[in-house]
């Protein structure tokens, strides 16, 4: 059987999603071709490609495209911020013009695209994001790592002084780290409770989600869309709606780290079973195989 072929273009870094997805095609079998900074239709032999797929890199500028209308295999755009960044996605989308258009999160936006929208949420990179050391071995306690932007995250940031004040005397706590990748994994692997805290006023799925559960760890999290279709409340993660709640929870799964780690394990092994990247890569190849018309 001739092995299938996948066009991509995005602005590739070692820590995007797309980057992640790329590796998952891979693995599954898939030839990727990359394009990180421009293309020129008139000169890739599109009929080796089942599709072409734009992810998008907010961190380096977008793929520049030349001969758009010359592809005639199915265009895709992921999509991976929501209000933040809508008018920048809303012009790539214009210059990229997809057949499809897939969303991590934020599907109230859809509406601000011609294109049909599929959810197509992150996963869990296994080759970086996968550690199941037993939360007893584990020697922190409590860890957050994100920003602290004072604009976006009032929120978080009591939160972490309320657990500061609550839990410095008796918990190792380790916050504020600016880590990535193998690091960061690293830094949940130690860990038996992740916090995660989306945004004020931005309410959505993020990556910290999947990494933390994926790295074996207790997540404890905010309510955002989406997430209960994908994570189930006291069987794979646990949900607080207040920082009251944020702190009894800490305490009461903190002392009793047998029931954390029911759930920690459940978790992880719900990831492995259902949402990996290479997961995505496959539900995303089925769709393409479905035609252009079944989007």
């Amino acid at each position: 059987m001739e092995q299938k072929k996948l066009l991509m273009c995005y602005g590739k870094t070692s820590f995007t999603p797309g980057r992640y997805l790329e590796d998952a095609f891979r693995n599954i079998g898939v030839k990727v071709d990359v394009y990180t900074s421009s293309i020129d239709f008139s000169k890739v032999a599109l009929e080796e490609y089942v599709a072409v797929l734009f992810v998008e890199s907010p961190s380096v500028p977008a793929v520049s495209v030349k001969q758009i209308d010359l592809v005639t295999i199915p265009k895709i755009f992921w999509i991976h911020h929501g209000e933040n960044r809508l008018k920048t996605n809303k012009s790539l989308a214009r210059l990229y013009q997809p057949d499809l258009i897939l969303m991590a999160h934020s599907l109230h936006l859809a509406n601000h695209f011609s294109a049909p929208v599929k959810f197509f949420p992150f996963a869990m990179a296994t080759d970086i994001f996968n550690d199941h050391t037993p939360l007893q071995d584990r020697p922190v306690d409590i860890t957050s790592v994100g920003t602290l932007d004072p604009v976006l995250y009032q929120k978080r940031i009591r939160a972490i002084k309320k657990m500061k004040e609550t839990f410095h005397e008796t918990y190792r706590l380790s916050f504020h780290k600016r880590v990535f990748l193998h690091d960061l994994a690293k830094t949940y692997g130690q860990s038996k409770l992740v916090i995660n805290h989306a945004a004020d006023t931005i309410k959505s799925l993020n990556m910290r989600i999947f990494e933390g559960i994926g790295c074996g760890s207790l997540l404890l999290t905010d309510i955002v869309p989406k997430l209960d279709t994908l994570l189930e409340d006291g069987k794979h993660l646990v949900l607080f709606d207040s920082h009251q709640d944020l702190l009894e929870k800490i305490e009461y799964y903190l002392t009793h780290v047998d029931e954390a780690q029911r759930i920690a394990s459940a978790g992880y092994q719900h990831l492995l079973t259902y949402h990996t990247y290479e997961h995505r890569a496959k539900t995303l190849l089925s769709w393409v195989e479905k035609g252009i018309h079944s989007f």
